[in-house]
């Protein structure tokens, strides 16, 4: 660990230093642009701190056990634990809405350009799910919906800009961290998977009537 910077540095970097240091374990990502509710992306000061301190956060972060990772293209900073610990478990439904999330990200990155975040509702996400992308049979009951879309919004891969999660017409930005929790070699395969199991549970449904 850099002693010196840690003795020279000012009360209020520390206090950034330790707020960056608490976003990256609590939250596992960093962006550098925020969308506010009228869409309007600001730059995030903790992205700018982290930038001209990544060496310092890397090394302290490395005495916990975390690796800090960046990702300068998309905009993001993130953590991966050496040992595999600490991985968030998501159920079914949890795992499709983020397919889904990660899918509508990819038909949207050619107008991106520079904005990287794609906007969508989480009524579009619904239909995109059961729909379009036929990942669920049915779509989940919005306590769960909102469960899943609160999980991921804690983990920066979505920011909320306008309503409430258990509302069809809540409007969220899809953040370039998706392409990270969800590889394009693995999203195939998990989605071809779920489409199976939800076959397997129609025709079992079947025999039983």
């Amino acid at each position: 660990m850099n002693v010196d910077w840690i003795n020279g540095a000012t009360q209020k970097e520390l206090d950034q230093f330790k707020s960056v240091c608490n976003q990256l374990l609590s939250r596992t990502y960093l962006v550098k642009t925020l969308c506010r509710a009228d869409k309007v992306r600001v730059n995030n000061p903790d992205y700018l701190f982290l930038s001209s301190h990544y060496a310092e956060v890397r090394e302290y972060l490395a005495l916990l056990d975390w690796d800090l990772r960046k990702d300068d293209f998309n905009g993001y900073f993130y953590v991966v634990n050496t040992d595999e610990a600490n991985r968030c478990q998501l159920d079914k439904d949890q795992t499709a809405i983020l397919l889904a999330i990660r899918m509508i990200y990819d038909e949207n990155q050619e107008r991106l350009g520079l904005e990287h975040d794609a906007i969508c509702t989480v009524r579009d996400l619904l239909e995109k799910v059961v729909t379009d992308y036929a990942i669920l049979s049915a779509r989940p009951n919005m306590k769960d919906v909102k469960r899943a879309l609160t999980l991921l919004d804690n983990h920066c891969v979505i920011q909320r800009i306008e309503g409430k999660y258990s509302q069809g017409s809540c409007k969220f930005a899809i953040l370039p961290t998706v392409l990270s929790v969800v590889s394009s070699e693995k999203l195939d395969a998990v989605v071809s998977v779920l489409r199976k199991e939800e076959d397997s549970e129609e025709a079992e449904e079947d025999i039983a009537d």
